[in-house]
């Protein structure tokens, strides 16, 4: 589903991506108002929206609104690190900058549909090293003793949140439900004190809890909410 103000705009990535044999637009909206009385209904796996609207005081709102196998591309002019941060830390799955080709937008469509994330990597590298210096300097706040309150599952959970996967893959491969994935989240949070799935992600590289390659990040993590 397609979001922005901008007819233009709209049919243009309309025409772009039904090109492609693997991608249906199911629909379009000029705001994100008009965007959530049809959501539910047409129940689409991806939404694009432009930068302009992701930069509304109500998107906040409008993400948490959103079903939670529905994931978020934000299509943008800026290159800023600030930006692209505020942008993870509210749960978006990708970031394609406007003067990337059309070929890099239809391999982002591809690869967050696949569960994994696609961010600009010289941003995204800042975006992680800046959370890990506020992390170092709030030191009280982060306790890595805390790691050892970890139950066998929980690390299994933890691991797999590292790895890119959502909840209902982490369920699938833990034979478990998403419900008991959710309980598990919520319970990891407590005890290593951290408030979102990006900060747990960044804690766990931090800590050396779990391997990640920062070489691959950009790629290969997912931090969809609870």
């Amino acid at each position: 589903m397609l979001v922005g103000d901008f007819l233009i705009f709209r049919s243009g990535l309309k025409l772009l991506l039904e090109a492609e044999k693997n991608i249906k637009v199911g629909g379009e909206a000029a705001d994100l108002a008009e965007a959530l009385d049809s959501i539910h209904k047409i129940k689409p796996d991806i939404l694009l929206i432009d930068s302009g609207e992701a930069d509304r005081n109500n998107f906040i709102s409008f993400i948490s609104s959103l079903p939670t196998d529905t994931s978020v591309i934000v299509i943008t002019n800026s290159s800023e690190a600030e930006k692209h941060r505020k942008y993870l830390l509210l749960g978006i799955n990708g970031i394609v900058c406007k003067e990337q080709t059309a070929e890099v937008l239809i391999k982002a469509v591809n690869t967050v549909y696949s569960g994994e994330m696609w961010f600009v990597r010289k941003l995204i590298d800042k975006t992680i090293k800046q959370l890990i210096g506020q992390k170092t300097s709030a030191s009280d706040e982060v306790n890595s003793n805390n790691c050892a309150l970890l139950t066998a599952r929980e690390r299994e959970v933890l691991t797999l949140i590292c790895q890119g996967m959502k909840n209902k893959i982490i369920a699938d491969k833990l034979f478990i439900s998403e419900t008991t994935v959710r309980f598990h989240l919520t319970s990891i949070f407590e005890k290593l004190k951290v408030s979102n799935r990006l900060e747990l992600v960044v804690h766990a590289f931090k800590e050396k809890i779990v391997e990640i390659p920062v070489e691959n990040f950009e790629l290969s993590s997912k931090f969809e909410s609870i």
